[in-house]
């Protein structure tokens, strides 16, 4: 499934449930992969020294559980899929309560970093929300609002449903300086195409086959995944990218188990009873292969994070728009939203239960804005903050002694040396220059 067809809903189910509701990333070996910080390390991490003030944090967070979209689930399987109660893409309550849960989280860390007020409602125009204009993304973000503040009735900001948010583009919906046929030719010279991408998970693909059920003799062929072909090619309308072969089918299907779990349905629904939380962990990383070709070449990140970049950029800045940047401003997206960001930043991500550079349900991608109370210099810590697939499918309160995973990533040729921290102005230039687009 390409990234547009993940976007799209039938807008009349929008209208019907609405109630409910950033030159590119250069890949180089000496990009950093963040690692897991142990709990009481994180805490430790999270706290600035006494030098240090926290002065704002500028948030991309991925929205929260959603119902399979529409086609997501592959027709491979040999048993029918659960129904979820909720429509195709949509937030489910489950996943509400997980996005509320860290809304309640993230008031108790800002407010321990004197950011934020600990008690009663933050001053008028210090919280920001600005959500992609689907249902599932405003419903994560009202979600969050009610944990952030609950009764101070944040608002949640976006556009008219159902229209295209700039900031929250793909390639296919008008990107800027986006050639179809340049992309096509770039990323398959990168990349080397989809065969060469998949090449190293053979076991993983095997592994997603005897989850599905269909290495096994039955009314349909016995399917060999891995050995489909696989092609990049300029979409029909000429505007975008379409995948075939095995990473659109193996994505699809690896995200749909995922979600079963994190939605709380019992083992057995999980993968018919064939996918545990490791088995989900080794097929979390066919999900990410998606945005080794949407979102992560050095053609796509800088045109993807165009628009989103430099609004990201702006706010740690200190600037939203004419305006002062609010202490705390969250944008709610996508999960191509943080590949494409992460891409560009030139880091790699593993929360704890996924796979590599798989963007968990709700995490969220931070930019704190820290000023030196001697020297006067700001500087900027880039973290990645989200619960594990255990905590959010057991919806686990979370607080200050029970944190969610939070990664410390490292932008290359920006962090001063042992103090994960990059100077505001060392960012800056960093972001400015990568969201240059290539040629």
């Amino acid at each position: 499934m390409s990234i547009d067809q993940k976007r799209q809903i039938d807008p009349s189910r929008r209208r019907q449930y609405v109630g409910r509701i950033f030159a590119a990333a250069l890949m180089a070996a000496t990009c950093a992969v963040a690692v897991a910080v142990p709990a009481p390390a994180m805490q430790a991490q999270a706290a600035p020294p006494s030098a240090l003030r926290l002065e704002r944090v500028v948030m991309l967070v991925r929205h929260g559980v959603r119902a399979p979209l529409d086609g997501e689930p592959t027709s491979l399987a040999r048993e029918a899929w659960p129904v979820w109660p909720s429509p195709g893409g949509f937030l489910t309550p489950h996943g509400a309560e997980g996005m509320r849960l860290l809304g309640a989280y993230d008031r108790q860390r800002f407010a321990s970093m004197h950011l934020l007020p600990s008690q009663g409602c933050p001053a008028p125009g210090a919280v920001r929300i600005w959500t992609n204009a689907v249902e599932r993304t405003i419903a994560s973000g009202e979600a969050l609002a009610r944990g952030l503040a609950p009764d101070c009735a944040i608002k949640v900001d976006h556009l008219p449903i159902g229209q295209d948010d700039p900031l929250f583009a793909w390639p296919g919906a008008g990107l800027p300086h986006f050639d179809a046929a340049a992309a096509v030719a770039a990323v398959s010279a990168q990349t080397g195409g989809p065969a060469k991408l998949i090449a190293p998970y053979g076991e993983t693909v095997r592994a997603l086959e005897t989850v599905l059920g269909c290495d096994q003799p039955g009314p349909t062929p016995t399917c060999d995944l891995a050995a489909a072909p696989g092609a990049i090619t300029v979409s029909a309308d000429g505007r975008g990218l379409d995948l075939t072969g095995p990473i659109r089918t193996t994505s699809g299907a690896a995200q749909v188990l995922m979600l079963e779990y994190v939605e709380g349905l019992p083992m057995d629904q999980v993968g018919w009873g064939r996918a545990d939380p490791a088995r989900l962990a080794q097929l979390s990383r066919l999900h990410a292969l998606l945005f080794e070709v949407y979102s992560r070449p050095d053609y796509i990140a800088p045109r993807v994070a165009g628009v989103l970049g430099h609004r990201l950029l702006a706010a740690v800045e200190g600037q939203d728009g004419p305006e002062p940047a609010p202490r705390l401003s969250l944008f709610v997206g996508h999960d191509d939203n943080i590949a494409a960001v992460t891409a560009l930043l030139g880091v790699h991500f593993q929360i704890p239960g996924y796979g590599q550079d798989d963007p968990p349900l709700g995490d969220a991608l931070l930019f704190e804005v820290l000023k030196d109370r001697r020297s006067g210099q700001r500087y900027v810590r880039v973290l990645m903050q989200a619960q594990t697939p255990q905590q959010l499918r057991d919806l686990t309160p979370l607080d200050l002694a029970h944190p969610p995973a939070l990664l410390s990533l490292t932008p290359p040729g920006c962090i001063q040396p042992g103090t994960g921290l990059c100077r505001l102005a060392d960012f800056s230039a960093l972001m400015s220059r990568r969201l240059t687009p290539t040629p």
